[in-house]
């Protein structure tokens, strides 16, 4: 039984050849086998045989520990439990455990399904980060993430630690239209264009075109400038009215 006052003893059981007094002990090689982590599993093959012997390892994981492979001097020698080598020198054989990590299934969906498109489905690692993302269609807005019907988180990233199966529902609605119109001052100064329809949130984009003898000065919302660029680019939150100063 070896033991460090540390880690849990290790108790193996080996065969060894006694020579008679004055004789020559026969040529052997050594196969020590030993447990990484020590509580990971059990291994058997230890012991003293004649070179050119075929010699099988087994490993045998504890519960919750899943068996990864066979090292000797930290080289991967084999991927399987049961490894069998012909005994030339001496080895000493690690059989490397790894503890069982659960895994999980995360479904994402979009209501309705023309709403928008989600993305984040996949199996994760427990205990991981997961972030599931809500992008909406032209013309749907995000509303929520819900579980089994419930409120679970308003923003469209939504970012939690798993810890078991979920199925989460992205819910979109139909968003509000909005009227954009373009008008010139005066109007023989130039032309306007982007006047149109366009959904809450969407972008809408005017442009300015000044006559000969004109130059464009800025945009104008109820008398107030709100840009000095020709081409100006907003996000559409309400009707709007815009003016082109030439």
């Amino acid at each position: 039984t070896a033991t460090d006052g540390v880690n849990p003893d290790v108790s193996k059981n080996y065969t060894m050849v006694v020579a008679a007094l004055g004789a020559p002990l026969p040529p052997a090689s050594l196969l020590d086998t030993v447990a990484s982590p020590v509580g990971g599993g059990v291994t058997t093959g230890d012991g003293s045989y004649d070179p050119g012997t075929d010699v099988t390892v087994d490993a045998t994981p504890n519960p919750g520990f899943e068996f990864v492979n066979w090292t000797d001097n930290d080289v991967i020698v084999s991927n399987s439990a049961s490894y069998t080598l012909t005994m030339d020198v001496n080895h000493s054989l690690v059989a490397n455990f790894a503890p069982i990590v659960a895994t999980w299934t995360i479904n994402a969906t979009a209501n309705p399904g023309v709403g928008g498109t989600t993305g984040g489905t996949g199996t994760y690692d427990d205990a991981s980060s997961v972030t599931v993302t809500a992008t909406p269609n032209a013309g749907y807005g995000f509303v929520n993430w819900t579980e089994d019907g419930v409120p679970v988180s308003s923003s469209a990233s939504y970012t939690f630690s798993v810890t078991a199966d979920r199925t989460l529902v992205a819910n979109f609605v139909l968003a509000p239209s909005y009227a954009v119109s373009t008008a010139a001052a005066p109007i023989a100064g130039g032309t306007t264009s982007g006047d149109g329809s366009y959904a809450s949130g969407t972008n809408a984009t005017v442009v300015a075109t000044a006559n000969a003898g004109y130059a464009f000065v800025n945009w104008t919302v109820g008398g107030t400038q709100v840009s000095t660029s020709v081409s100006y680019t907003f996000s559409v939150t309400a009707n709007r009215s815009l003016v082109a100063n030439f």
